[in-house]
């Protein structure tokens, strides 16, 4: 199809209605996502999408619209989905409030721009250039904005699934996730297409004790058996793991790597070449965890008065599972570990470590309690038609470009589409360099002018080849 578009003028809309977006302060918790959900509601109508646009109200304050772009033919719909809310921020630390939108320097910033305001927009406005430039939809459309992704989704796509799956029924589910990736993983550029996400298990360590006066130590404080647990947890991790999907992605990333590198990480599926590189991808955060089961240590919660040994220590603990983990055998090895027998221990770095809590038993005196967790989300497939057009797109504006899939670390909302056997794919085309993914819930979050127009094109490819006529 084509078409006269002034894509220059679509570039500068671009900025101007990601900045607006980003406006509006839908931090979660609370949310309150609503006047950001009708804003958007009135955007789709305004520009000629489509004027079956509802906003449903999951939860007092909490907004979500659904609008439907219908086809021609008889075929099950493409669904766009991005989240409204985002998570908080501290504007003392940003170079510009994270509220505020500010275009400068080549740059939209505040918090949304990559955490998914931005793909609304770049959603929003790759429909409007294709209805502009007369395109008849042989697939249905769905443009999906939920709330509340950031703590669960249960006022936002559980909420819409349970309802609506059915009815809806879309043939893929393109959602947040993955994304282009600019010198991260050698020279030039690569990206990523989320297929599985990893299990959710957000688990409370209680510990008890004997309180007293701190003058008096005993050996029964609530803190120090807590700190014992979190050392016998933490001290050793999960090993590393390879699946399918990960084999893949490594495959596509060695071309980029120097020897040896290049040759392992094309066979990383073999024991040894695992064991080879198991260090070197340790030493990438996100690589890391990618390849095991992670436990980050997040909240503490204990003792009220300098001078009182407490009767209860809690520790809550942010468990990531890999997609074929055994949830059992997870909460299994944990309480192998509350339970182990103490010793003097060495740490990572072949110290020996001589803090207090050593040597501490933990025996029945730590709990552990679910406070969340996830089933295991299914995965994607790795080949297919949805696949096939997000591979030209990034091929088109990024040509040599290569697309590899990959498990995403963190939660998504694709994961309740997944679990009913929708395929469910995570992909931003939007183009990030190092640094940037510290930006996500960090600081001084943003996303290029220049980089969103780009998306905006790839994501008009990939609508284009998979539901217009």
């Amino acid at each position: 199809m084509t078409s006269t578009l002034d894509w220059d003028a679509i570039g500068r809309d671009a900025a101007a209605t990601l900045s607006r977006y980003v406006q509006f302060d839908t931090t979660n918790p609370p949310g309150a996502e609503m006047a950001a959900a009708a804003w958007l509601a009135d955007q789709v109508r305004a520009r000629g999408i489509t004027d079956d646009v509802t906003v449903h109200e999951p939860a007092p304050g909490r907004g979500l619209v659904l609008a439907r772009i219908p086809g021609s033919e008889p075929l099950r719909p493409l669904l766009l989905n991005h989240h409204v809310d985002v998570v908080g921020a501290e504007p003392a630390a940003w170079t510009h409030p994270p509220f505020s939108g500010a275009i400068a320097d080549g740059y939209v910033w505040g918090r949304g721009t990559l955490d998914t305001k931005n793909l609304g927009v770049i959603f929003l406005l790759a429909l409007e250039s294709l209805v502009r430039a007369g395109a008849c939809f042989r697939r249905p459309v769905v443009f999906l904005a939920v709330p509340d992704e950031e703590t669960g989704g249960t006022h936002g796509m559980r909420w819409l699934v349970e309802r609506y799956a059915d009815e809806l029924d879309p043939e893929w589910v393109w959602d947040e996730g993955g994304g282009g990736f600019k010198d991260m993983f050698g020279p030039g550029i690569l990206f990523g297409l989320t297929v599985a996400e990893k299990q959710i298990q957000h688990l409370k360590l209680i510990a008890t004790g004997k309180p007293g006066h701190a003058s008096m130590p005993h050996s029964d404080n609530a803190n120090v058996t807590l700190m014992a647990a979190l050392d016998r947890v933490l001290a050793r991790p999960r090993p590393m793991r390879v699946n399918a999907i990960t084999a893949a992605m490594f495959r596509t990333i060695a071309p980029t790597q120097g020897f040896p590198a290049s040759v392992l990480l094309s066979r990383l599926d073999r024991p040894l070449a695992l064991r080879l590189a198991a260090r070197r991808l340790a030493s990438s955060p996100s690589l890391n965890a990618m390849l095991r089961d992670t436990i980050s240590l997040t909240v503490l919660r204990a003792g009220y008065k300098v001078n009182v040994i407490p009767e209860r220590a809690e520790a809550e603990i942010d468990c990531r599972l890999l997609p074929d983990t055994d949830a059992e055998e997870f909460h299994g090895w944990l309480r192998g570990r509350l339970a182990e027998t103490p010793h003097r221990g060495v740490s990572t770095e072949g110290r020996v470590a001589e803090t207090p809590h050593r040597g501490v038993s933990t025996e029945g005196r730590v709990t552990v309690e679910v406070m969340e967790s996830s089933p295991p989300s299914g995965s994607a497939p790795l080949t297919g038609a949805f696949v096939d057009a997000v591979h030209e797109g990034v091929e088109t504006h990024h040509p040599g470009a290569s697309v590899f899939p990959m498990v995403v670390p963190g939660g998504t909302d694709g994961r309740y589409w997944r679990r009913r056997g929708t395929p469910a794919y995570g992909f931003a085309p939007v183009l990030m360099e190092p640094g940037d993914l510290d930006r996500v819930h960090g600081i001084d979050e943003r996303i290029r002018v220049d980089d969103l127009l780009t998306a905006v094109k790839i994501a008009r490819d990939v609508i284009e080849r998979l539901c217009v006529a």
